[in-house]
């Protein structure tokens, strides 16, 4: 009987290396304010809907922010994707961070505009992340829908 335990626990622990890893983290909405430093001054914009695309494995994911504006003056509101953010779980969350990344809108790449010191965090349900789009200094808070 012994032998019987011993080789059903050896199976047990065999499927358990076998599984994926679940993910923890999981696409959500968030709303909240962004806020751009602009030359001309600060300029925030509240009830931004933010995307947040987990892969499947939580190790990468993509924001969408929806309708945005870089400036009172800027005369259309555009969706901006942020692809390729590295995603490190923690006991509370994750840490999302990106050196370099060049952003989609309005069906193509905007390399004038490339992301740069993407640093952001999950917490519970917040997403708060600062970076740069260009040479323009851009963050975000918002709470989970």
């Amino acid at each position: 009987m012994l032998a019987i335990a011993a080789v059903l626990a050896g199976c047990d622990k065999l499927e358990k290396e076998n599984e994926e890893p679940v993910s923890v983290l999981k696409s959500t909405d968030y709303s909240g304010t962004l806020t751009v430093n602009a030359s001309s001054g600060a300029f925030d914009t509240d009830s931004i809907k933010v995307s947040f695309n987990a892969t499947e494995r939580a190790d990468s994911a993509s924001i969408i922010l929806y309708k945005v504006k870089f400036s009172p003056r800027m005369p259309v509101s555009l969706d901006v994707t942020i692809p390729g953010i590295v995603v490190k779980k923690t006991e509370k969350g994750a840490i999302l961070s990106c050196d370099s990344i060049v952003p989609l809108a309005m069906g193509g790449e905007y390399p004038n505009y490339t992301v740069k010191g993407f640093q952001g965090e999950i917490m519970d349900d917040l997403l708060t992340f600062s970076l740069n789009f260009g040479s323009t200094p851009t963050s975000y808070q918002g709470k989970a829908q």
